[in-house]
């Protein structure tokens, strides 16, 4: 059976692959890879083991970004729990919410106290969360957004859940090899690709990400009404970025994010 799984593998949810070897890793101890296909062929591994550490490519920008972190604190697209549990440890109340629920239960055994299986670009009602101090997508999960669209609306519906004067922490990149090989395309849309990934013998199914360069990140909160201030930048191009919500003056007067 396994041998045929290989051959017709089992279907299930976009995030399932991942959150498989999640979970597969946290109980062996040992590293697992997913295999990841963009939709024009391009493939690449995802190894579980950056899910456990905040040591890994992204140390410097995690470390900003726990530091940065304050009050109440929303982990959009939580996984294993990594920075949740380093803002546990900083004393901060935080809920972690992931739309895969064996990621859920993963946290949840590893000891983040509130975590819950919730879809960000579902949500319909912001306010049900409650209001934070801070919104974190860390390791690049704004990618879920999927679009510029839809990432601007996000965004939008975002502000409901924010402080007056709380943060949204965002990691992203520019989008390195181009999709389909448009070496021309500098547009934001370049960044929104299709991916799939597949683990032991499931196949996830295809789903929408992307990546956004920082000056496109910053057009984009300003259109939802934020401000971006850049606070770090890795060799490798992730950067990390603070987005904060522009007064109700400046949104009337259309004044520009500095």
């Amino acid at each position: 059976m396994r041998t045929l799984s290989r051959y017709w593998p089992r279907r299930v949810g976009p995030a399932e692959p991942l959150a498989a070897a999640l979970m597969d890793h946290h109980r062996t101890g040992r590293a697992r890879r997913v295999q990841a296909w963009r939709a024009d062929g391009v493939g690449f591994e995802i190894d579980t083991q950056e899910y456990f550490t905040l040591e890994g490519t992204l140390a410097s920008l995690d470390r900003l970004a726990i530091e940065r972190a304050q009050g109440r604190v929303l982990d959009v697209g939580a996984g294993a729990g990594r920075h949740a549990l380093a803002l546990q440890a900083r004393g901060l109340e935080v809920t972690a919410i992931d739309l895969s629920p064996l990621c859920t239960a993963l946290c949840r055994e590893r000891g983040v106290r509130h975590a819950q299986t919730l879809d960000v670009m579902t949500l319909d009602d912001p306010e049900r969360l409650g209001r934070f101090d801070t919104i974190l997508f860390g390791m690049q999960t704004i990618g879920l957004a999927g679009g510029v669209r839809p990432l601007g609306k996000l965004l939008e519906r975002l502000r409901a859940c924010l402080v007056s004067t709380g943060e949204i922490l965002v990691d992203s990149s520019a989008l390195r090899q181009a999709w389909e090989g448009d070496l021309e395309d500098a547009s934001p849309e370049r960044g929104e690709i299709v991916l799939s990934t597949r683990y032991r013998g499931w196949r996830g199914d295809p789903f929408p990400w992307l990546y956004l360069a920082e000056e496109d990140l910053r057009e984009v909160a300003l259109a939802a009404g934020y401000e971006t201030t850049l606070l770090g930048r890795v060799a490798s191009g992730e950067y990390l970025a603070a987005l904060t919500r522009r007064g109700e003056t400046d949104l009337q007067t259309g004044g520009q994010a500095r």
